[in-house]
């Protein structure tokens, strides 16, 4: 599946930065055994499916 619709397309390429943040602030968190460590991890799982979708 492709995705066609290319201002989708331009967003899923615009969150990819986005999902590299989070992913440092993810590390960062476990680093330190903070408390928001597995809610950040979930929104990247998230956050990464939907960028899939997106640019397929």
């Amino acid at each position: 599946m492709t995705m066609k619709n290319a201002a989708a397309r331009g967003l899923g390429e615009a969150l990819k930065p986005l999902l590299e943040s989070l992913r440092q602030l993810a590390k960062d968190e476990r680093a330190k055994r903070g408390p928001d460590a597995e809610a950040i991890d979930i929104a990247i799982v998230n956050l990464d499916s939907a960028i899939d979708i997106l640019t397929e």
